[in-house]
């Protein structure tokens, strides 16, 4: 049995099919990737993963975690499994995180709600977690509000949130919009060394399928909310099936000097 298994998933909001029918499995510390442009349904199906779609969201088909099955749990019932199972890192930090409430608070909130630890702890934790992610002064870093940080920071800090409490699954949608090349890289590698680190499941969520390619072992290719290719990314790239996954590894390869600092040995 595979940690993840989607079967038959659809979501449509009213007569609008957004996810039409996509099915794929992920083993325990495997890595995905998923790619597409925008409006082909991947953030969709993430949020769709850790329980997050709108209530105008009609949602069919199978999510099962080890086995248990998540599609039409109450809010609360996915609570339990947000943050301990499986966490996200949403593409917009600025937006995903509370601008009332300092950073360290909202890294240890994750503790607060499943691990049942002293907020003395969960203070000493989340300067540990800003360390982690590569936070420069974490002591300084946790007493922060997100408008107080870099772009980069943030993101940082939206990971330090969902690794909290180790999830076993970790989804990172877009983790580099709005980053220049630098700060990416250093951005995907902690992501790559804690994901190594934790042992974690990772589904990888990304437009650009030469970061993905470099973050993942598998890649699933999906177009207007259909999954159209699935395979390891060495037969995707050799071998492509589809006539969109033709034209993205085309694309990849005219720009591969770009992402010349990605290389498989310092990821996978």
């Amino acid at each position: 049995m595979n940690f993840l298994e989607v079967k038959n998933l659809m979501i449509s909001f009213g007569n609008r099919v957004v996810v039409n029918n996509v099915s794929f499995d992920l083993a325990a510390g495997a890595r995905l990737g998923v790619i597409g442009e925008s409006g082909s349904g991947k953030t969709i199906i993430a949020l769709a993963l850790i329980g997050l779609l709108p209530d105008a969201a009609t949602v069919t088909g199978s999510v099962r975690l080890a086995g248990e099955e998540l599609l039409n749990l109450s809010d609360q019932q996915m609570s339990a499994y947000r943050g301990k199972q499986l966490a996200m890192v949403f593409q917009e930090p600025l937006t995903a995180l509370n601008p009332l409430m300092r950073v360290g608070k909202q890294i240890a909130q994750p503790l607060l709600n499943h691990d049942q630890v002293s907020r003395k702890a969960c203070v000493a934790r989340a300067i540990e977690l800003c360390a982690a992610v590569g936070l420069p002064d974490p002591e300084h870093i946790v007493r922060a509000y997100p408008h107080q940080l870099s772009g980069g920071q943030r993101q940082r800090i939206g990971l330090a949130i969902a690794i909290a409490c180790s999830p076993k699954l970790l989804i990172v949608d877009e983790p580099t919009t709005a980053l220049d090349v630098t700060v990416q890289k250093e951005v995907l590698q902690t992501i790559n060394d804690l994901v190594k680190q934790q042992g974690s499941s990772l589904i990888f969520i990304s437009h650009d399928l030469p970061v993905v390619s470099n973050m993942a072992e598998d890649i699933a290719v999906l177009r207007n909310g259909e999954l159209i290719e699935h395979a390891n990314i060495t037969a995707l790239f050799n071998n492509p099936q589809h006539e969109y996954s033709k034209k993205l590894v085309d694309l990849a390869r005219a720009t591969e000097k770009e992402f010349s600092y990605f290389t498989k040995s310092s990821t996978l």
